[in-house]
């Protein structure tokens, strides 16, 4: 597999754990999947993300982030006639905070299980919007059809879980 491929598919695997996580997380009243289980997909997803960023850095900009910063400037003037790089960073700060968030989640699991909500929905709506951007604004093509089709998904998979009753848990019968 070639540079350019790696580069992709790293970058689309990552994606797809992230929405599947994002999932997981939303339907968790009516089906419950093991936190183990999670935990593993967010981390594999988190190490795609990491390996994207290598390999977009190394077959594409020789490891320089001057390159990357003009690179990136480039594209976004191309998409939407602004000059600006610093994309490149917001990149490398969800990487920062989905390793910590991966970190915290391993080293401390009963502290992450009781974060607020309110850092829940900061960072997964932070990465939403990178994916929005990565997969909707600056692609075209089958791409952007992935990107458009993922993100209704989540659109409706919300709206179900907002508008559905939470189910009780159940009590278990005693033995006759």
């Amino acid at each position: 597999m070639d540079g350019p491929l790696i580069t992709a598919w790293t970058i689309r695997l990552a994606l797809i754990g992230l929405m599947v996580c994002i999932v997981l997380r939303m339907v968790r009243p009516w089906w419950a999947i093991s936190e183990g289980i999670q935990r593993v997909i967010w981390t594999a997803s988190c190490v795609l993300f990491l390996a994207h960023i290598a390999a977009g850095m190394h077959y594409y900009h020789d490891w320089s982030n001057a390159a990357a910063y003009a690179d990136t400037a480039q594209q976004t003037y191309d998409k939407l006639k602004v000059r600006f790089g610093g994309g490149i960073y917001v990149n490398h700060c969800m990487a920062i905070l989905w390793v910590a968030d991966v970190l915290w989640w391993w080293i401390a699991p009963q502290g992450y299980a009781g974060r607020s909500p309110r850092y829940e929905q900061w960072l997964i709506g932070f990465f939403l919007f990178i994916a929005f951007n990565g997969l909707i604004v600056f692609k075209e093509g089958p791409l952007r059809i992935a990107g458009v089709i993922g993100f209704t998904v989540l659109g409706l998979v919300w709206l179900a879980v907002h508008f559905l009753p939470t189910p009780r848990p159940q009590l278990a019968e005693s033995p006759k």
